[in-house]
Order: structure tokens, then sequence, then C-alpha cells
């Protein structure tokens, strides 16, 4: 019997071949979709999860300060004091690219991820020691842990053990190897120092005269501790350690990636929750909409075999019957899709990188979490498939399924709200994927405050004697407009000072310049002058949003006081971005150079020409002044544009799962047209046989879907601008949500659903009406 009824199925789903194909393949469609937003978000909520022992994980930051670089002390303190930490480390960080060189083979590598840690840091992570030289992977004081993966670039098949690495601020031994860091980890290292050491250590914070070592610390507490009861008693006893905070919390490490929170010295990559829950909105949507257009499928089949049904009522069958018919053909269909969507996933995982960003890895997957919601997703589509089209079925007499009589009785009122709401989302996904790269090109346009066309950056070692010379040397390039040397630039600052006023406290991004900075870069001064030969040492230019926090209204003797003398102010800038434009214009101090100042870069500004040319020419130059050194540049232009990469990828992604979803909604206005026309065959052919032109049969079916769509027109409005207001608040600087986005988002839809319609529309007007009068 069970095979006799899957044959069967399989015979009503052969009956129209082309439709069950078109909605079957749309329904896998949408199962791809959906899997693949399903596995992103997954993996995205299990970053750092890979850490055995993350539960117990906790990052220390400073509620009051808004800040997670805590006074290096502060690691003695919390390991000698507080029995509740089994272990602590702290981390310091520093994500700029060095050269790390081999003193004895005169290779080089290029590493960008260096942390300064203790050896506490392979407990506390779990971190696997392929290699070791002593008992502990920092064995000596200038300890250096190497990853396997530079060890082998570095060092190809030799032994690195006992191997002296050398870089410009540093010379360490190779005391440990240890493999890579998963690619989910808020962090990454290629190089680990000893922070033992203070030469190692990362950064040093200055306020009026007062240093300190900045760095992260985590703890791992001791199982049973309870966070929020320990931070309360760390606050309560930590002032009596002579420390410069009360007013500590603790972050779980799974917290980090998609947290809120905003914390300055905050070196982890980050994810962003809001866009997360974007994706997760439209993976909802597309198998709702997957759903609703299966559910007209199923029905649309029910009606074409309502004589078939009648005979199985007459021959004694019951709902129950029915329903396991009804079961059996859905099951086939949506199974048929899912082993498809299986399959396209299977095959399109490798290149999930270029949808998402970054790749999607099997073993950043919690499949206990996803199983138990895909099964019940597919249970209930399953029944949602087949019990409301027998349901809708059971409103009729057993002599209208004889006699073939389709019309329902009332409104059909679940039929336009369905179509309804496949229209409202395409309508608020055509308005949101526009606004987005409408976003996108606004910050990638947008007006820096510095005129970043041809401008270029060469990575120079920094302790050298030979920077000036290399200033000097490409000067005399013919296409050398002008150049400047620098330590820190536009886009990388590596020093911050407090603004040095006791009674208004606040960071300053500090660049110490050399001559020419302003005219190279392009940046306008407002007020004052520009440095003179007599400055050096004791002079800066703040741009305006440093004036503005300062509060003053001219700078008419004022200074900025900090260092050992302070600096006095000559000019006013006009505010240029030394960040990614989703965070507001710091206050920025040009400092300009004393005699013994070093620097990190030389920017030029090029002319206009064959920039292969010129760079051939750079390198010509730089080859006779630092022959063993690799030439490293970047254009200004490309670096700010690359700080959105991630959400252009991502805006490419919504846009792509977007269309999935529109295409949808057509198939669903596809299944809507093809049920009308169904249920209005003998209308349209008595209209025909009356003389009714194709014209007006085409405008009788499709005026409905007018009206429909400017329902959902006035529904989509305030969803698709309630969730781009909430989107653009990642930037501190946005574009306006205009009303044409909004109109033409409606019309794309307008234009979309009418040729969608007008298609079968034009076919069901053009039929032969005898065939549908040939029974009368």
């Amino acid at each position: 019997m069970i095979r006799f009824k899957l044959k069967l199925a399989l015979r009503n789903l052969l009956k129209n071949k082309l439709y069950s194909s078109l909605i079957i393949g749309g329904f896998a469609i949408g199962f791809t979709a959906c899997i693949f937003i399903a596995l992103f978000y997954n993996s995205e909520h299990n970053v750092n999860k890979h850490f055995a022992n993350y539960k117990n994980i906790y990052r220390l930051y400073d509620i009051k300060k808004n800040t997670s670089g805590l006074d290096y002390k502060l690691s003695t303190v919390l390991s000698e004091n507080y029995p509740d930490v089994k272990k602590e480390c702290p981390m310091g960080f520093s994500y700029f690219p060095i050269t790390l060189k081999d003193p004895e083979t005169k290779k080089f590598v290029r590493i960008s991820h260096v942390i300064s840690t203790n050896n506490h840091f392979f407990n506390v992570f779990s971190v696997k020691i392929l290699a070791r030289e002593g008992a502990k992977p920092f064995s000596q004081l200038n300890s250096a842990v190497i990853t396997q993966s530079v060890a082998k670039k570095l060092f190809g098949n030799k032994n690195p053990l006992g191997r002296t690495v050398k870089e410009e601020f540093f010379t360490a031994t190779v005391t440990a190897v240890m493999e890579d860091l998963p690619g989910n980890s808020t962090f990454k290292a290629d190089l680990l120092l000893n922070s033992d050491n203070k030469d190692f250590q990362m950064a040093t914070a200055c306020n009026a005269g007062v240093c300190v070592y900045p760095t992260e610390h985590f703890l791992l507490l001791k199982n049973g501790v309870n966070p929020k009861q320990f931070s309360e008693k760390l606050n309560g006893t930590i002032k009596q350690f002579n420390t410069n905070t009360d007013s500590l919390a603790l972050q779980n490490i799974s917290n980090i990636y998609l947290s809120p929170l905003k914390l300055d010295w905050d070196e982890h990559s980050k994810g962003n929750a809001r866009m997360l829950l974007v994706f997760l909105s439209i993976a909802i949507l597309i198998i709702l909409l997957s759903s609703i257009n299966y559910l007209n499928y199923t029905v649309s089949m029910q009606y074409a075999k309502m004589k078939e049904i009648g005979i199985q009522k007459t021959n004694g069958a019951g709902m129950t019957n029915l329903l396991i018919d009804s079961m059996l053909e859905v099951s086939i269909g949506i199974i048929i899709s899912l082993l498809i969507a299986v399959l396209l996933v299977y095959l399109l995982l490798p290149v999930s990188g270029t949808l998402f960003g970054r790749p999607i890895l099997l073993e950043d997957i919690n499949f206990r979490q996803l199983l138990p919601v895909f099964a019940g997703t597919l249970v209930a589509i399953i029944l949602l498939n087949s019990v409301i089209p027998l349901y809708i079925l059971s409103k009729f007499r057993i002599t209208d399924f004889l006699s073939g009589e389709r019309k329902l009785n009332g409104k059909q009122l679940a039929k336009q709200i369905m179509l309804t709401f496949q229209l409202t989302v395409s309508i608020a996904l055509i308005a949101v994927v526009m606004l987005i790269f409408k976003q996108l090109q606004f910050v990638k346009n947008h007006d820096l405050g510095f005129n970043q066309e041809h401008l270029v950056r060469l990575e120079i070692p920094y302790l050298s004697k030979k920077q000036d010379l290399l200033k000097e040397e490409t000067a005399r390039l013919p296409f050398v407009v002008n150049n400047t040397l620098s330590n820190g630039y536009p886009g990388l600052i590596n020093l911050t000072m407090g603004s040095g006023a006791k009674d208004n406290q606040f960071s300053v991004e500090c660049i110490n310049v050399s001559d020419n900075f302003l005219k190279t870069f392009g940046i306008k001064l407002q007020e004052g002058r520009d440095f003179m030969a007599g400055d050096k040492g004791q002079a800066c230019i703040l741009n305006e949003a440093a004036i503005k926090r300062y509060g003053w209204k001219n700078i008419d003797g004022k200074k900025y006081n900090n260092g050992a003398n302070g600096y006095h102010v000559v000019g006013v800038a006009k505010n240029f971005n030394v960040k990614s434009l989703r965070t507001s214009m710091s206050p920025v101090a040009l400092l300009y150079k004393a005699d013994n100042s070093v620097f990190n870069s030389l920017s030029l500004r090029l002319s206009p020409g064959k920039v292969g040319e010129q760079l051939v020419q750079l390198r010509k130059v730089w080859k006779t002044v630092f022959p063993d050194d690799p030439m490293e540049f970047t254009f200004y232009d490309a670096q700010f544009q690359a700080m959105y990469t991630k959400e252009d990828r991502q805006a490419k992604s919504i846009t792509f799962f977007s269309i999935i979803a529109i295409v949808l909604t057509c198939m669903g206005i596809l299944g809507q047209i093809f049920l009308i026309s169904l249920n209005r065959t003998k209308e349209i052919g008595i209209r025909k046989v009356n003389g009714a032109r194709v014209s007006e049969i085409l405008v009788l079916l499709n005026k409905s879907f007018v009206m429909w769509i400017i329902t959902a027109f006035v529904l989509a409005i305030p969803i698709a601008y309630y969730a781009m207001y909430k989107w653009l608040e990642n930037f501190a600087y946005k574009t306006s949500l205009s009303w044409w986005i909004f109109a033409l988002a409606g019309l794309l839809t307008l234009i979309i659903a009418l040729l969608t319609v007008s298609w079968h529309s034009y076919r069901a007007a053009t039929r032969n009406p005898i065939e549908a009068l040939r029974y009368e």
C-alpha cells in the first residue's frame, strides 16, 4: 500500500513537470540560502568558544574609563592576591606589519600580529606547544614563541629552537613553536614575546608626565566562581595595591566578538550583531516565502485533482487517509528540495568566504545546536503544507468535488494576506539593499579632510639613521610633489596622550611629523600658521575637534600641556579622519619633530602619471638607501577603502540573498495567478466568447495585484526605515534616508510583479475558450 501511495504521489508531482520543477527548485534554492545563513550565524556565535576553558575565561575592563588597556602591574596583583583566579595573563597587542628576520640566513617574513604575554597564556587558552627548549615556552627573559606557519616560512625545515629572530625594536631567541591559532579567534598571533621583559611590552600611555604600560588582562577563574561577585570583591579591595582603578568589570571571552561594548585599547576583531540579525531575518523570510510558495503549489495541485479526491471520499476515504496521501506527496517534494539544497551547500561551501567575507569552516559549527532547528523547521513545513490544503478542501461538499467546482466561499483573505506579506518583504528588502549601498558609497567618497589621491606611504625602518636621507632622495624624483616623515599616520595612530587639562580629561591622537606634513596630505589650516624651523620639539597643530574639546575660542597663548614641557599651539587644522567613519572625529595633535625624532613612515604626494613606472623609480631609490630591507608601500585611498571591505562583502551577501527572496516572491505571485486562472477559467472563456479583448482580460486578472502592491508598500516603508535607522547607528557619519529610495523600491516591485503576473495572465487570456467550455 505504501509503495502504491508513493508511486501515486510521484505521479501527481510529474503531472505538471514545469510548475513542479519551479516550485521544488525554488524551495531547494531557499533551503540552500537558509542553510548557508544558519551555518554563518552559528559560526559567528561560536567565535572564541574553541578554547577549552572559555566559560571561565574573562577579560578585565574599566567601566568608568571605558578601556580594556589597564596597567601592566595588575598582572602580579591579580595572580598573587586573589585565590579565585586560577591563572592570569596580560596581553599587549601590536597589529601593524613588521619584518621579522633571521640574522643568520638574512631571510625575512612579513608578519602583522605580535602579542606580548607570559607563560600563563598557554594555560589560560590551552594553546598546544609543538616544540620547546625548556620547561616552559618562555624559558628566558628574551624568549619568543612563533607559530608553526611562521617557523616554516622563516626557517624552512630547519629546527627553529634556539635561533635568533630580529626586528628593529627587539632581538629574541625562539624557545618554543606553537600551533597556529584558529581562524575564529578574536585575536591573532604570529609571534609571542615574553612580557616579563620590559623591552617587549607593547605600549606606553602618558598623562601629566605619569606613564603606564597599558595591556589587556585575561583571567581564568576557578570552577564555581561567580564573575559578578568576584568583580565586586575586586573593586572593594584593589585600591590597597596602589592601582589607578576601582571600577573593574569582567567580560567573558565568548562575548567579545559580538559585544556592543566599544572599549579603548580593544584590538580584538569584531563582528556585527545587528548585521547577523539582518541575515537571520532574511533567512526566516526566505523560509517563509518558500513555504508560502509551496503551500500555494500544494493547494493548486489539490484543486487540480478535486474529482480524484471526490472519488476517494465516495469510496470511503476519510480525512486521515487524505492527510497521509497529502503528507507523502508534500514530503517527497520537500525531501527532494532538501537533498538538492544539501548538495548545493556542499559544492558551494569552499567559496563561502566570497559570500560572507570569511570562509565557513565545519569545525566552527555547533551541529548540536543546528540539527534540532533544521529538523523542527522541516517537520513544521511538512505539517503546514499537508494540513492547510486539506482544511481548505474540507469546506467543500462532496458534490463540489465530483463536479470540479473550484470556487471558495468568502474573500480568500488568507491568500491575500500571504501575497501581501511576500510583496512587503520584497519592497523592504529592495529598499534595504539600496540604502546599504548608498551608505557604503557615502563613506567611500566622504571627504576625509585630506587629499588621498596619488598619496602613497612607505614603511621605513624605525630606528634607522637614514630616514632623512630617504626623504631627500625621493624628493629629487620629478614626480614627487611633496613628501613628509611621520610616526603614525591617518589610519594608524600609535601614540595617544591625555589632554593635559586636569579639569577636562580626554584622549588626544598624536602624530609626530616632519616638514611639509600639511602640504603633503593637503590638510587646510583654519587658523594660525604652519611649522617653522624654530618650532622643533616645542610646537604643535591641533585639529578643530581638539579645539572644540578644550573649549577654546582662539589659540593665542594656548599650550598642549603634555610631554616634558608641553607644546605651543601654533595652528588649527581642518578636521581630518585618522580612523574609519564608523567612529566620530577624534581630537588630533600634530607634534613637530625634535632633532632626535624617529619615524615609521614616509608619505609622498605623487603627480598624476604612470604609477607602475613611478614605483619602479621609488624602488631604485629605496635600494640605494636600505639595500637589506624590502620596500613596503600602501596607497592611502586603497587603505581607507579596505576599512569597509567587510561591510562591502556583507552588502553583496545581503543583495544575493535578497534577490533569492525576490525571486521566491515572483514564484509566489506566479502560484497565485496560476490559482486565480484555474478558478476563473470558465469565466475567462465566457468573457472571450462574448467579445472581451485580451487587454481587458489582462486588466481583469492584474488589477487586484496592483492594490496588493500598494498595501504592501504602505506596510514595508516603516519596516525598512526602522531597520536601516538601526543599522546606520554603527556609523558616526551616515547618509540620509532619502524618500526616493523607498519610492523606487515600490516601483521596482510593481514592475517585477506585473511582469510576472502578465506572463501567466497572457497565457490564460489567449487560451482557446472552447477548451474551458467544452464540458458545459
